[in-house]
């Protein structure tokens, strides 16, 4: 997805929210200024406003992609959202100050500087300077919501369905992989294959474009009791980006039960005496990197060991397959039949619905046979029982964008506007993060590289 896109919605959902709580109705901001009503009126008249536009921001969000109109619309409600922030933050600080110098004068005059907030006396001039900027402010939001209905916005606000997941049912063990049953056979054969005189390493690689299963189809045949029996020692290392040669070696060491330390050269001096004479089997999981000069550094670390050790790589990059010189295992897109199979086994199952599955079959057939955007779409619509629900999803207009011809940006960009605003705000958090950041359970508050 354009995490641009989702981390944009995201922050500007967070910041309605974060509004909302200042100007609660028994609030602090409120009783500052109960001094003037006029004052509280149009602090309550902002957020009355922000609620109404709040209304419709799930639409918002989920035709910007295709419309610039709705995509310049909320770049200037962020603007303005910004806008009402900084006002009230202006108040805080103001508060804050008058606070501290409160509390220097009483210092010598009693034991309890304590200041209470409410007792703090703003001055007029602060007052008129804060209800212009409001005024100015909430005008502003008001112009933006006339336009709701020429941009065709709808209200959507949360309802209780979305309360009643069924949790149940939300875990689908998956018993075998659908259409993949020749790659894993080509896949199993190649690792298991003996070739006594060959001394070389083999590397199989497979090779296809992103969400079309590729990790998936490699930990079937990496699982599997065969190919358990045949290698006496196994790991598996997410490459991804950036190419880093001391990481890759220090998880493999620590696939294999050693001990790490932070110099490259006896890292792997150590793996490549760890590894010589013994039969393994290295996954290299989503590799990116075609230098062959750091591919060979890396492949030297494995050629002592013993006849039939092998490596899978999995890539999206046809480079990356030429580079290792060995014939690779191409993953192409699922038949629509095999894709519906799929889909209705994540979105229907136990269920008996002819109009779910009339709906359910072209919404299949919007994914292009990757297995990620079936499983994904599926699960949204694993809880969604009402037929509106599905032709909601199947008539978006993000399938409509020109440049997601795969099928895996529409449907996760549809996965996250599914999200309740609280998960959108932790997605925002986690994009902040690089691809395969690890993270320490331990840490509850704040995540850390373990």
């Amino acid at each position: 997805m354009d995490i641009g896109l989702a981390v944009g919605g995201a922050f500007l959902s967070s910041a309605l929210n974060v509004l909302f709580d200042r100007l609660a109705p028994n609030g602090d901001l409120l009783k500052m200024f109960k001094r003037d009503t006029g004052n509280v009126r149009l602090l309550k008249k902002l957020r009355m406003t922000l609620l109404g536009l709040q209304a419709v921001l799930s639409d918002a969000e989920n035709k910007k992609a295709s419309n610039p109109y709705v995509s310049q619309w909320l770049n200037e409600l962020q603007e303005a959202v910004d806008g009402a922030e900084n006002l009230i933050e202006e108040v805080n600080y103001e508060v804050l100050r008058l606070k501290v110098e409160s509390q220097h004068q009483n210092l010598g005059e009693t034991s309890n500087p304590q200041i209470s907030h409410l007792s703090l006396s703003l001055s007029d001039d602060f007052f008129l300077n804060i209800k212009d900027k409001l005024e100015e402010n909430i005008e502003t939001l008001e112009e933006l919501q006339n336009q709701i209905g020429f941009l065709d916005l709808t209200k959507y606000l949360d309802s209780s369905k979305q309360e009643t997941r069924e949790f149940s049912t939300s875990v689908v063990v998956e018993s075998e992989i659908f259409g993949r049953q020749n790659e894993i056979e080509e896949l199993i054969d190649r690792l298991l294959s003996e070739d006594g005189h060959v001394k070389n390493l083999t590397v199989v690689t497979v090779v296809g474009m992103g969400g079309v299963g590729k990790t998936t189809l490699a930990k079937s045949v990496y699982n599997d009791e065969k190919v358990k029996k045949h290698f006496g020692l196994k790991a598996w290392i997410c490459v991804s980006e950036p190419y880093d040669a001391v990481r890759i070696t220090k998880e493999l060491l620590q696939e294999i039960g050693l001990k790490v330390d932070n110099n490259l050269n006896q890292l792997q001096v150590k793996l490549k005496e760890s590894l010589k004479g013994k039969k393994f089997l290295i996954d290299l999981d989503d590799v990116w990197n075609d230098n062959y000069k750091e591919w060979d550094d890396l492949r030297n670390l494995f050629v002592q060991g013993d006849v039939g050790s092998k490596i899978i790589v999995t890539t999206r990059k046809e480079s990356v397959a030429l580079m290792m010189g060995s014939g690779a295992i191409n993953v192409g897109t699922l038949s629509s039949e095999v894709s519906w199979a799929l889909f209705k086994r994540h979105s229907l199952e136990n269920r008996d619905h002819p109009e779910l599955e009339e709906v359910g079959i072209q919404i299949a057939h919007k994914c292009k046979g990757l297995p990620l955007a079936l499983k994904a779409l599926a699960g949204i619509l694993r809880s969604k029982s009402e037929v509106d629900e599905w032709r909601d999803i199947l008539r978006s207009e993000i399938w409509e964008l020109p440049s997601h011809s795969n099928g895996i940006l529409p449907v996760l960009m549809l996965s996250y506007n599914d999200l309740r605003p609280h998960l959108k705000r932790c997605f925002a958090f986690c994009a902040i993060y690089p691809k395969d950041y690890l993270f320490c359970k331990k840490t509850s508050y704040s995540p850390v590289h373990c």
